[in-house]
């Protein structure tokens, strides 16, 4: 327990006893000897003002104007020398003290100041003395967390340890890292928050405000994680060193969090993989399934876009979502139930396209291809699309047979020259519409000379039968392109 105000007057031979305002609880860190008229210059927050009153002013203006600095300084009190160089009148002082909740203690003449020292002296020890068993407490918690303790359990066991309130918080959002914490009490929240609004780009780095006369919060970041605020919420002065042990902790526990997600997420990614790929028996495939707590009867094949959130991971552990998922090109593929996929539509952001139940592993390649149309459904205004329930425009193919028709009654001739002859229309195709008809932009992304590219134009034109130069035939040809692209066939190589 920390020395305080309280402490030196129940110390007896100290010989000390309050003189005027309150503020019993407050720690003392230090005691000093200062003669100088500002004493804040050489002593600061936690320590002890001793003084014979030689510098303490006479008038009352004066007394009011040097106790106010002291205040402001934090420090933890004034003690003044009984019977010694003490102005005679001291009542702007102590109605001062009063006012502002400052101790000030009256010393017997015949105690040197310099015991007073002492008794501190021999109180920090005791206090390393508790410190030191602490830190080996909060250490021995850190191996307990290696061990799987968990975040939330290891964080009440700091708790006690450091007689603190503990909250662990994103730091631009505020909100809890994990779900599973718990959130800042309002008054905190609506301080920090302030706080913030003054200074958007703040770095927490080290912050300590005061909630009142007794309460102050003390911000710490994590610094093995990104954006991860650690709030410390304890009556009188929080300790900072014990609280850099604290976070160094966290810090290994989080990291421990964060491995452990990303082996399940490769796990997750190479069952997925094994799915869509048919290499698993039935039987195989449904032990793997239960260990993510997940059955064929119920699961889903849902699609969004990687572009929407490349740190897709961090929100997934944060969020305390665990999905089989698998990132395919600039698709993020998850197989979930239909309840966890609203869900991760909503925490990802993005539009997102769901199959119908899959049933049986044979079904999975078709799943993708269902989760996929009913994604290129989704809208800014309907974001999340079930295959079964996709609001379809009416030229986009309703189905995947539908698709693939559509793409070899329109370009199924271009797909056949492409495979016979090792050339890349197709391709050259999509990129000049991508390029909407540009043909420098269209000859860069495809590296090749623009009149390489003309040609390439003129005898995709005459495979087809349609120009390039009539809307008409140019909005076909991009919805054939579409089609092919929803039922799977790459534009690259096609095999039709």
């Amino acid at each position: 327990m920390q020395f305080t105000i309280n402490d030196i007057i129940k110390t007896a031979e100290l010989r000390t006893r309050l003189l005027s305002g309150s503020g019993l609880e407050r720690p003392v860190r230090w005691a000093h000897v200062c003669e100088l008229d500002d004493p804040t210059e050489w002593l600061g927050e936690g320590d002890l003002l001793m003084t014979t009153g030689l510098a303490i002013p006479s008038t009352p203006e004066a007394q009011r104007c040097y106790l106010e600095r002291l205040v402001s300084a934090e420090l933890a009190g004034l003690m003044i020398g009984e019977h010694m160089q003490a102005p005679d009148n001291l009542q702007a002082l102590c109605e001062t003290a009063d006012t502002l909740n400052f101790p000030i203690l009256l010393t017997h003449y015949g105690v040197p100041f310099a015991a007073v020292t002492h008794a501190i002296v021999e109180a920090n020890r005791q206090q390393d003395f508790e410190r030191r068993n602490l830190i080996t407490q909060i250490y021995e918690n850190a191996r307990l967390g290696l061990q799987g303790l968990g975040l939330s359990r290891l964080i009440s066991r700091l708790e006690k340890d450091t007689r603190a309130t503990l909250s662990l918080l994103e730091s631009n959002s505020l909100e809890p890292w994990l779900p599973s914490l718990k959130r800042l009490e309002v008054d905190q929240l609506i301080l920090l928050q302030h706080k913030r609004s003054k200074t958007p780009r703040q770095q927490w780095i080290i912050q300590r405000y005061r909630l009142n006369e007794s309460r102050q919060l003390m911000l710490m970041e994590i610094p093995s994680q990104r954006n991860c605020l650690l709030v410390a919420n304890s009556d009188g002065l929080l300790d900072y060193s014990l609280l850099h042990h604290v976070v160094a902790v966290l810090g290994i526990e989080l990291e421990r969090l964060q491995v452990e997600h990303e082996r399940q997420l490769r796990l997750g990614s190479e069952l997925l993989d094994d799915l869509l790929q048919h290499r698993l028996s039935p039987r195989l495939l449904e032990q793997r399934l239960a260990q993510f707590d997940i059955t064929l009867e119920q699961a889903q094949l849902a699609v969004t876009s990687l572009a929407n959130d490349p740190d897709f991971s961090d929100i997934l552990l944060r969020r305390g979502i665990m999905p089989l998922c698998r990132v395919q090109g600039e698709e993020l593929i998850f197989l979930v139930e239909q309840s966890q996929a609203i869900e991760l539509q909503h925490q990802l952001g993005g539009p997102m396209g769901l199959s119908n139940i899959l049933e049986h592993p044979e079904r999975a390649t078709e799943a993708l291809r269902e989760a996929r149309l009913a994604h290129s459904c989704a809208t800014p205004e309907a974001p999340f699309q079930q295959y079964a329930h996709s609001d379809l425009t009416p030229w986009q193919p309703r189905n995947l047979d539908e698709a693939r028709q559509v793409f070899q009654q329109v370009l199924g001739r271009l797909a056949e020259h492409d495979v016979q002859q090792g050339s890349q229309l197709l391709m050259s195709l999509r990129t000049f519409l991508e390029h909407n008809r540009s043909w420098l932009g269209a000859a860069q992304q495809l590296h090749i000379h623009k009149q390489t590219l003309v040609y390439r134009i003129r005898r995709i034109e005459a495979i087809t039968g349609r120009s390039l130069s009539n809307t008409e035939d140019v909005a076909i040809l991009w919805f054939a392109l579409r089609a092919g692209s929803l039922a799977s066939i790459n534009l690259n190589a096609p095999r039709l």
